[in-house]
């Protein structure tokens, strides 16, 4: 897979993650997810060593992970820690044991890392002011690219054509029609900002609550910041997480205005929302064109969000990114109809 490796990922809400073990994919990797004896979470491959059974279908027993074939047990850090079938003086024989990953919880999810290079002290982005804030969070399995899906949510001129009776843009278009506009780009250490409106020039900072936000963070997260009714303000926080070559998942966390009456910080939701399924079927119908050969491709001035995207995506996918990205263009304005 052509992806970057070497950052956290958001394998499961934690809300998802209770007192059975759970499947995740994340990249090319089938991990199994559990809670041990003190509640820490755990990420082991999900593939039993001694027949392959998937070890997201077993159970926790004492903190530890057993499978559902022949009840093999593995602890956090993946070492087989009981074989039920052996006798006494029998011992486990070496090369029992599961890959084990890193894994913590932040911000109302389970975040892994699949890179080889040790994470450090290095720690997923915070998603800001999550603590402060209420919100509903759900998931969706995507036929598509991750990357097509990342490019979608900069997209700046799709939402009235994908999105009719559900995105802001589409009721301003149908109300004043099509408008000759500006929206401006701002490359940073983290990814890409573009938004509207734009400033006079680079050395004015990005205003704090521009009227359209959006905020690529390496490796996967896109944040929506549009107006919403009666002079509020809505955050969209989507993290796309890689499955496969041309697979993801959508995990969404919705901070609504007015805020619904219900209890605690986080809700859950197993619906798909609407704004979500009229992008994810576009893009799931234009993902066997790309299998087959993209160059069919054309693009226009107003795709310089998402083409940016793309470049910062490679960098880091090279490894290049951290060392080269302030060689990129500080600023650019871009002059779209919409």
């Amino acid at each position: 897979m052509n992806e970057i490796r070497n950052q956290w990922y958001v394998a499961a809400a934690s809300c998802q993650l209770g007192e059975k073990p759970r499947a995740a994919r994340v990249l090319d990797l089938d991990l199994a997810l559990f809670r041990d004896r003190a509640g820490h979470v755990r990420a082991l491959l999900d593939r039993c060593p001694h027949r392959g059974v998937r070890l997201s279908l077993g159970r926790i027993s004492e903190g530890a992970l057993a499978c559902p074939y022949h009840g093999w047990q593995f602890d956090g850090s993946g070492a087989c820690v009981h074989i039920p079938s052996l006798v006494q003086g029998q011992r486990i024989a070496q090369g029992c044991d599961v890959a084990a990953f890193r894994a913590l919880e932040q911000d109302g999810y389970v975040w892994i890392w699949v890179g080889e290079q040790d994470p450090g002290s290095k720690l997923p982005n915070p998603i800001a002011g999550f603590a402060q804030k209420r919100w509903i969070q759900g998931s969706v399995e995507m036929q598509c690219e991750a990357l097509k899906m990342l490019e979608n949510n900069v997209d700046w001129c799709h939402p009235y054509f994908a999105h009719p009776e559900t995105h802001l843009q589409y009721f301003k278009v149908k109300q004043l029609g099509f408008q000759d506009q500006q929206y401006e780009m701002r490359v940073s250490e983290l990814g890409l900002v573009v938004f509207a409106p734009v400033t006079a020039s680079e050395e004015d900072p990005i205003p704090e609550e521009p009227l359209v936000k959006l905020t690529y963070e390496l490796p996967c997260r896109v944040t929506v910041e549009i107006p919403s009714r009666r002079g509020k303000r809505t955050r969209i926080v989507l993290h796309v997480v890689p499955t496969g070559p041309n697979t993801c998942r959508l995990e969404w966390l919705y901070e609504p205005n007015p805020i619904p009456m219900f209890g605690g910080k986080l809700l859950w939701s197993s619906r798909e929302p609407k704004i979500i399924r009229q992008d994810r079927e576009l893009i799931e119908s234009s993902q066997a064109w790309y299998d087959d050969d993209a160059r069919f491709e054309r693009s226009v001035e107003a795709d310089a969000a998402t083409l940016l995207m793309r470049r910062i995506h490679d960098m880091a996918v090279s490894g290049t990114w951290q060392h080269k990205w302030s060689t990129l263009p500080k600023r650019r304005v871009v002059d779209i109809r919409a």
